[in-house]
């Protein structure tokens, strides 16, 4: 739906904590892709909720952001880039384009080897007819859909996107509808989910937090059953206690290990942390100086409860970090050696490596 209000809007916290993540993950998706000595002849960045491109304060949206994503980091001139911009409210495609011209007056690329799109429309409607306009298909595409609602995204666009070759999401999942209209929403709701109904029983949880993580655990299941091999989801918290959901779906090793990073290096000014949905004490990560560990040292633990009783190599606790937490592999050692002095676990070596094995203490 168009914006209920003026556009531009104040730039939330959670956005500018969000939108420093998508400019260092762009600093590293352009260059990895369009540099080097084997790049793609051509790559396809989309975004499915634009915006206007500004705000308020005259930051800049994230449109804006991956067009100087793409000037500051791609050397090579030869590939195609292709960028794609929809958005239902006219206010926004017209004050985007407005954008494009004052912030880049000089044309970054040739005409041939930049093509870029502002549509009005919807996700549903537009997204997936104008990137089969734009022949985007076999070629990789990075897909922000940045939607605060109830992610009207289809599953056939999913599946498509996951099938492309070395495609992306990232994807806003708002909660709040789901849990707040599940008596009011249809079958369209549940296509959100693959056609499956399974989020439907979030009516039956108490707790605002359980029912959070139930949305958040059916919507990673429909991003597996899609086709994406791996996930990358935190909860970016704000100040007053305000959550927002990222999910980051790849099939490949290093567009996770990229994100992660991305995510971890965010820029604190914005007053916003994030934490693990799966930390049963929701312990927001951000709050110290110092990355704060505990989280992953109770994850760490019941893996390690559930694992062997002879115990886990740490490299297999580090790629356990990797694909089943916010945290990075590099972290599991330092969280290791905090556990053992507090009797938690033990290990078959006085000084821990990637090979030693761990154990929990019963």
């Amino acid at each position: 739906m168009p914006v209920n209000g003026p556009v531009p809007w104040k730039r939330a916290d959670h956005t500018g904590a969000k939108h420093d993540i998508y400019r260092r993950y762009l600093k590293r998706w352009f260059p990895i892709l369009l540099n080097g000595s084997k790049p793609y002849r051509s790559v396809m960045y989309a975004e499915g909720f634009a915006g206007p491109g500004v705000y308020v304060d005259d930051h800049p949206g994230s449109p804006i952001i991956a067009m100087q994503a793409l000037v500051d980091e791609v050397t090579n001139p030869k590939p195609v880039v292709k960028m794609l911009f929809v958005d239902d409210d006219s206010r926004c495609v017209e004050m985007l384009n407005e954008q494009f011209r004052v912030r880049f007056p000089v044309r970054p690329r040739t005409h041939d080897t930049l093509l870029f799109k502002v549509t009005e429309g919807t996700c549903i409607d537009k997204l997936e007819s104008e990137l089969n306009v734009m022949r985007a298909w076999g070629q990789p595409i990075l897909a922000v859909l940045d939607s605060w609602g109830n992610v009207p995204i289809t599953y056939r666009l999913l599946e498509r996107l996951a099938a492309n070759l070395s495609s992306e999401v990232i994807i806003t999942l708002g909660t709040q509808p789901f849990i707040r209209f599940v008596s009011k929403m249809g079958s369209d709701a549940d296509e959100v989910f693959g056609g499956d109904p399974t989020w439907r029983e979030v009516s039956n949880l108490t707790s605002g937090a359980a029912k959070r993580q139930h949305i958040l655990t059916c919507y990673r299941r429909t991003l597996s059953r899609a086709g994406f091999k791996f996930l990358l989801d935190f909860e970016l918290i704000d100040t007053r206690g305000e959550s927002l959901y990222l999910v980051f779906g790849t099939n490949h090793r290093r567009g996770l290990e990229k994100m992660k990073d991305s995510a971890w290096e965010v820029d604190r000014v914005y007053g916003v942390g994030f934490r693990d949905p799966r930390d049963e004490q929701a312990e927001t990560l951000f709050e110290l100086t110092e990355p704060a560990l505990a989280p992953l040292g109770r994850l760490l633990l019941n893996r390690l409860k559930t694992g062997p009783a002879t115990g886990l190599r740490i490299e297999t606790l580090r790629e356990f970090a990797l694909f089943e937490t916010v945290y990075r592999p590099e972290h599991v050692i330092k969280t290791l050696r905090e556990l053992r002095p507090q009797g938690l676990i033990d290990s078959d070596s006085q000084h821990l490596t990637r090979s030693s094995i761990v154990r929990a203490k019963p």
